[in-house]
């Protein structure tokens, strides 16, 4: 082990005894490496101890930008790696995160083994119904396995995060549906709301997420864009509402012409203000039902289906007929990629 003196003097060039000798060892190299921040000492590694885990993780950890310079030596300890090993794993998972290519290999390799876990995860919950309560999602299971490598569960818990609050859903449309007040969440605070909404599915990813709260990132950023659209989501979720009641007004008023002389939108003006939605259908002077002799049954069934499908509607904030808010030209401003 050298010291740091020794390193420092070297990296800045002063006389130092020995400098042959310590210009031969790789280890003492290495520390330069570390401290110096300056790549151009990896260049000063023997060809085989460059191929070695520790340096090949130091690399991808602290060189990000730089991967075509040791991308070949990281390719060649992966070939020498068990592909079960914990050491293969987390150089995939770096490598998978900084190689720019969308569809390398190493992601590949990634998917394949968190799918194989997730199989495990599958059969512990199964094996157990009381168990399967216990352990939620199941990141307990993949939390005991990989306890001591960090780098394995950052990204485990980033995929049971996409598969929460993506995954074959809509984000901003998941956020609408559980909460209704944009003043409430703002006072919940966007790191609160996610970990309780986590946690009600999955305790001990909570409490993972709680310890590496950088983790949420992005989701808060997300979080914000719905918060910040949030006028215009609820608008045209009512613009959708209110033409939906009219299609099964004018439908109603079609399909039993003739056998009912009551007025339906003086009936309908009664069922909205009774939700205290006049502002949203654009109610003003209340209409007046005259009292005429008529269709007992067919006004009760109209009164009925319209105040039923008025309290579906208005049950869950839902865009009904489309899978986002944003203008698709412009992207998909809610996104969520596993980094």
């Amino acid at each position: 082990m050298y010291s740091k003196k020794l390193i420092y003097d070297y990296i800045i060039g002063n006389d130092i005894d020995n400098l042959e000798e310590l210009e031969s060892d790789n280890d003492f190299l290495f520390d330069a490496l570390k401290l110096s921040h300056d790549i151009t000492y990896y260049s000063y590694l023997d060809a085989s101890y460059r191929k070695s885990y520790d340096v090949i993780k130091h690399m991808l950890l602290n060189f990000k930008d730089n991967l075509d310079v040791y991308r070949e030596d990281a390719d060649y300890l992966l070939d020498s790696l068990d592909v079960e090993s914990m050491e293969y794993k987390e150089i995939i998972v770096l490598m998978a995160a900084i190689d720019k290519d969308s569809f390398n290999n190493y992601k590949i390799s990634r998917a394949g083994f968190y799918a194989k876990d997730k199989v495990e995860v599958g059969a512990v919950q199964n094996s157990d119904r009381e168990l399967e309560e216990l352990i939620g999602l199941g990141f307990e299971v993949v939390l005991s396995k990989y306890e001591d490598k960090p780098l394995i569960l950052d990204y485990y818990a980033i995929c049971f995060l996409y598969e929460i609050f993506y995954q074959d859903k809509n984000f901003e449309e998941l956020v609408h549906k559980n909460i209704k007040d944009k003043e409430k969440l703002i006072k919940i605070g966007n790191t609160k709301y996610l970990l309780d909404y986590v946690g009600n599915l999955d305790y001990y990813l909570k409490e993972y997420l709680e310890s590496h709260l950088y983790l949420l990132d992005n989701l808060s950023k997300d979080l914000d864009l719905v918060k910040n659209n949030w006028a215009n989501y609820i608008n045209r979720v009512n613009q959708q509402r209110v033409a939906i009641v009219y299609q099964v007004v004018d439908k109603f008023a079609e399909e039993y012409r003739g056998k009912f002389y009551f007025d339906i939108y003086a009936v309908l003006d009664k069922i909205i203000r009774r939700y205290h939605l006049e502002n949203i259908f654009g109610l003003e002077e209340v209409l007046e039902e005259f009292d005429l002799k008529d269709n007992e049954y067919l006004k009760e069934k109209f009164n009925s289906d319209i105040d039923k499908l008025i309290n579906e509607l208005f049950k869950e904030d839902v865009v009904f007929n489309d899978n986002s808010d944003y203008d698709i030209k412009k992207g998909e401003v809610i996104t969520f990629k596993k980094k």
